[in-house]
């Protein structure tokens, strides 16, 4: 399988290593507007993971300015874009409808009309899309999955997710709410993801800011009574990336932070595992078989963006509590 990576930034250089662990699957080329990095060389890319960039050998890779002339590369099975969010929509529907399976970073789009005209792109194509939602194949969250399938949904108690990291001004677009959508749409969408992953659509939600720079403290309000809270975002420098959870049922607790993965007091055995390899393999397994990702479904993707666009309408409406419809 021949694949394209779109955008050669922080991700792209995370997807370049991931792809370079799975067998079947060539990166055949690469496309970027940064003539550096188109020749290989990373070394300046930065991000919020502090991750160490390398060289690579681009010697058998085909090298694009252009998106549009990587997508209309004929040799390419699939794409993977990696971009900035306002360009998502417009590059992954003209992806599908060349023929292309799109492989396409978090958040999906930042309107939700753009989502729903992606998903009918892969429908009107038969191309798989799938977007980068990584928690779904992180080993602590999946062990959090079955820590609730055992201990039963219906029995949580309390539900707390947090991420921040500092302001990312190492990144050209990310801090320009008008293309990234700001750090409730691009950075909380992992956690807006998960809950609505484990514990399903609430009916009210709220959230209101934790102060400079684009922070939001979040809760999630269900019928049952529980609530799911999320807190985080970007804050001002020095302040270096971590995310956690705290979800309590049927009297335990599991807790992940920078201390790893407890059940109650106990430390966990987590299997080793890079959680960007598994899900570029499993998105060209999908691709192989042209079938649809059921572990990421685009359309649980949409509705994260929908719920993060909802949130994002109480926050500036200073903490209204909103009914939730999705």
């Amino acid at each position: 399988m021949k694949i394209g990576i779109v955008g050669l930034g922080s991700m792209g250089a995370q997807h370049l290593e991931g792809l370079a662990k799975l067998s079947g699957v060539e990166v055949a080329a690469v496309g970027t507007r940064d003539a550096r990095a188109r020749s290989g060389d990373l070394r300046h890319i930065g991000g919020n993971l502090k991750r160490e960039g390398l060289v690579h050998d681009f010697s058998n890779v085909r090298p694009y300015e252009k998106w549009q002339d990587l997508i209309a590369d004929p040799e390419l099975d699939a794409v993977d874009l990696c971009l900035p969010t306002d360009m998502h929509a417009e590059v992954s529907m003209a992806a599908l409808e060349a023929g292309k399976h799109v492989l396409c970073e978090k958040p999906m789009a930042l309107r939700a009309a753009d989502c729903d005209a992606m998903l009918s792109a892969a429908n009107r194509n038969r191309r798989v899309l799938m977007i980068g939602h990584v928690l779904r194949f992180w080993p602590e969250f999946l062990m959090l999955s079955e820590f609730l399938k055992e201990r039963g949904r219906d029995r949580v108690t309390s539900a707390i997710f947090r991420r921040h990291c500092e302001v990312p001004n190492w990144s050209r677009w990310l801090t320009d709410e008008t293309r990234s959508g700001g750090a409730v749409l691009d950075m909380l969408i992992h956690d807006i993801d998960q809950a609505l992953l484990l514990f399903g659509s609430p009916a009210r939600v709220l959230a209101q800011s934790m102060g400079p720079v684009d922070t939001a403290r979040i809760a999630l309000e269900y019928d049952s009574g529980l609530q799911v809270h999320i807190e985080g975002g970007w804050f001002p420098p020095p302040l270096p990336f971590a995310m956690s959870f705290e979800v309590s049922a049927a009297g335990e607790r599991m807790r992940y932070d920078d201390d790893g993965l407890h059940l109650g007091e106990r430390a966990m055995v987590v299997p080793k595992a890079d959680a960007y390899a598994a899900e570029l393999a499993y998105f060209a397994e999908c691709c192989r078989e042209n079938r649809a990702p059921a572990r990421c479904l685009p359309e649980d993707s949409a509705r994260a963006v929908k719920l993060a666009l909802l949130l994002k309408q109480s926050s500036d409406e200073d903490g209204r509590c909103l009914p939730c419809d999705l």
